[in-house]
């Protein structure tokens, strides 16, 4: 099958997965440790409440001083759960990600690998895919990343996929975009000659 593009029948986008794994990790980091500290703090106010109902006559200094050791300890639990649910999960979770992720191109189709301890391997036809974009937020910035979005016409009500930890997301958009209109009908070209009668020239 040949197309009208000046891109081989088969392309992988390279991944910087340095930059990948350390974004996966902060964001990592931020869900055990950065959620779990506020609920971890209620916890401990809520104890220092009840146990120290009977000394509410005592001074300013005494329930302050019991006020910071409760605290101290919502902190110490904070960092003892979340560092369970991030070394025993997250982080190899993250580290997995980032080694699994692959985009490439396949004849008329996007191949995209993605995930951790399960690994999704989807392909989709170019006519199927459409609004390729460019996506960077405060944390993609500070990684030096972006990541690339688009929409699959079988998932039109969900989210767009995106695609964190390409080199260069601004030139694969691109790249995708003029395969794009190159290979997204060559399927039903294809079909439409096939159909002809032996014989029977096409029109």
């Amino acid at each position: 099958m040949s197309f009208k593009d000046r891109f081989p029948l088969e392309i992988e986008f390279e991944v910087d997965r340095e930059r990948l794994l350390r974004y996966l990790l902060i964001q990592a980091r931020i869900g055990c440790f950065g959620l779990v500290l506020p609920f971890a703090l209620c916890f401990a106010v809520a104890f220092f409440n009840s146990h120290l109902a009977p000394y509410r006559p005592a001074g300013f200094w005494f329930q302050f001083g019991w006020l910071v050791i409760y605290l101290l300890g919502g902190v110490l639990a904070c960092a003892a759960f979340g560092g369970v649910l991030y070394f025993s999960y997250f982080q190899p979770s993250a580290r997995l990600k980032a080694k699994n992720l692959r985009l490439m191109v396949d004849g008329p189709y996007l191949r995209l690998v993605s995930g951790g301890f399960v690994v999704l391997d989807q392909r989709f036809h170019f006519r199927d895919v459409s609004c390729y974009a460019t996506l960077q937020g405060p944390l993609l910035r500070r990684c030096l990343l972006k990541s690339l979005c688009f929409r699959v016409q079988a998932r039109s009500t969900a989210p767009p996929l995106r695609v964190t930890g390409l080199v260069d997301a601004d030139r694969v958009r691109d790249v995708l975009c003029e395969i794009d209109a190159s290979r997204e009908l060559a399927n039903v070209s294809s079909d439409q000659s096939g159909m002809t009668k032996p014989g029977e020239s096409s029109v």
